[in-house]
């Protein structure tokens, strides 16, 4: 049976929670970063989670510490990138060919009145499901991971709204691939 006492003596037994500092280790994240233990604790939840969701029977150990290993990495990358995202504010990250990297909505962002005018009409291009999109991305600041999961739909499926919605607000937005901002 599958529950979280199950999960977390699966963790501590043997070396199982190696997987965690393994992670870490691949991303560079090392114990005298100031959020080393934050990201410790967040992997081991992620750790608890990941082996709940595993998606076969516990058979085949090998094959959950890799899901789990793989589980743990992803969250703790978007947890980065989200982390840097806030930092940045609106300012444009080098080298990302996504021309919506830079619209993440901070207080002093959305307070200005022209930006919210200008969200405000590219809503009304849009279908209810970019819609929702758009807002879960840039407005609530969630993954394409933790949207496909919310609505229901394949990560697959999103990509192919979010090139939808570039196109149809390109006569609002303009050409984003060149000028100016490059991405």
């Amino acid at each position: 049976m599958r529950t979280e006492q199950t999960a977390f003596a699966f963790m501590q037994a043997g070396d199982h929670e190696v997987v965690i500092f393994g992670v870490l280790k691949r991303l560079n994240i090392r114990p005298y970063q100031d959020h080393y233990q934050d990201l410790v604790q967040d992997s081991r939840l992620e750790f608890i989670d990941a082996y709940l969701k595993y998606p076969h029977d516990y058979d085949n150990e090998k094959q959950l510490l890799n899901y789990i290993y793989q589980s743990i990495k992803w969250k703790l990358l978007d947890q980065l990138r989200r982390q840097t995202r806030l930092q940045q504010g609106i300012e444009i990250p080098g080298g990302v060919d996504d021309p919506f990297a830079n619209l993440a909505f901070t207080d002093e962002v959305s307070a200005n009145s022209e930006t919210k005018l200008v969200y405000e009409k590219v809503l009304t291009y849009l279908s209810a499901d970019e819609r929702r999109l758009l807002n879960g991305l840039f407005i609530e600041g969630k993954t394409i991971s933790q949207l496909a999961v919310e609505l229901n739909v394949s990560r697959k499926t999103l990509y192919q709204w979010r090139l939808k919605i570039k196109t149809k607000i390109k006569p609002i937005w303009g050409d984003t691939s060149r000028g100016p901002f490059r991405y």
